[in-house]
């Protein structure tokens, strides 16, 4: 009994010299714990985005496409951030006046061999025929508004199948583990420059309600074709995207023709309209660049995507990319004239040119 009163009191004396050191602590856990937002909505609100904040009407050179970001690349991969840090684009071949002279003088158009090309060629040329008919577009005094909404329709769909193809690769690569032998950064390269030519001519005019319309169907009904092709035959969706960009070179060289012709629509609408900032930028133009030396940039880029595609067409899957070292070129190209602060020649008739300072 004795025995028992000693432990009733001795853990009595315990909880009475515990609770005071305890209870402060315990009250003061409580105190400073505040509720918080779970973890992704602080990454969601700690982010930045600006793709939707530069208007349209934005006539400067020194983009900021995407994301903005001061920061240069870690492995200083990208050459172009040395120099200007703002502009985040890709690089893109910088044509010189005699390149793009070449190109127009020969509108290579490439002559259906197998079976799989001649389906190819024939469904291109029905699908070209039938936007003819749908934009209004002809040869001769085309009206500006035809060429408007085909232009944008046409830069819509032209950066499918680019991007699509690299997707498939991609997958491809990583469902068989192994390389991809250069073909993905070509194709995405081409997918952004359809892109870009899609924003410049976005900075000239607008789109209207059929326009869009033209716009979301393409994407709705020839990416689902193109891609059932691509998992069967790579090579004849290369092909069929080659006879695309040869009649987007037929295309751009007839407007080209237009514009530079006294007298018609178009060089009365568009011949004395200075080039915008973005395509400047993208193309190393000079700043007294005008819209027509943008069209033939356009151009250009545009028979250089059906070289492209032809010989990707002829290729195995596994086969390197043979056009490897000329992005290195390009890219040690554009790094060059932005660090030196040259311009191209397009337009100006000159070797290069010093950018003048606004």
């Amino acid at each position: 009994m004795a025995g028992l009163r000693a432990s009733n009191a001795i853990r009595q004396l315990t909880m009475r010299t515990m609770r005071p050191a305890v209870t402060p602590v315990f009250r003061l856990a409580v105190k400073c714990y505040t509720p918080q937002e779970p973890k992704f909505v602080q990454i969601w609100n700690a982010r930045s985005f600006h793709a939707g904040q530069e208007s349209l009407e934005d006539q400067s050179a020194g983009q900021v496409h995407f994301r903005e970001s001061k920061t240069p690349h870690p492995l200083l991969a990208k050459p172009h951030q040395l120099g200007n840090a703002e502009l985040s684009i890709s690089l893109n071949h910088i044509w010189s006046e005699e390149e793009i002279q070449d190109r127009l003088g020969n509108l290579y158009q490439h002559r259906p061999k197998t079976f799989s090309d001649k389906i190819m060629h024939r469904i291109m040329w029905g699908l070209y025929r039938a936007f003819n008919w749908v934009t209004g577009f002809k040869p001769v005094n085309t009206p500006v508004r035809a060429v408007e909404w085909r232009l944008i329709v046409l830069e819509s769909f032209a950066g499918v199948p680019g991007f699509m193809a690299a997707m498939f690769r991609h997958f491809r690569c990583l469902r068989t583990l192994q390389r991809d032998h250069g073909w993905i950064h070509t194709l995405l390269e081409e997918a952004e420059n359809e892109r870009m030519h899609l924003l410049v001519c976005m900075k000239m005019f607008k789109a209207g309600f059929v326009t869009r319309l033209l716009v979301m169907g393409a994407q709705v009904f020839m990416t689902p074709f193109l891609a059932a092709i691509y998992v069967v035959n790579p090579g004849a969706v290369h092909r069929f995207v080659g006879y695309l960009e040869e009649t987007a070179c037929l295309t751009y060289a007839n407007i080209i023709h237009q514009v530079e012709t006294k007298g018609t629509p178009l060089n009365e609408a568009w011949a004395h309209l200075r080039a915008p900032g973005l395509a400047k930028a993208y193309w190393k133009l000079s700043e007294d660049a005008m819209w027509i030396d943008a069209l033939k940039c356009m151009f250009a880029d545009e028979s250089n995507h059906r070289d492209v595609n032809h010989t990707f067409a002829t290729m195995n899957s596994d086969d390197p990319n043979p056009f490897v070292t000329k992005h290195r070129a390009d890219a040690a190209m554009a790094w060059r004239l932005d660090s030196q602060g040259l311009s191209a020649d397009v337009g100006c008739h000159k070797t290069l040119e010093v950018k003048k300072n606004e």
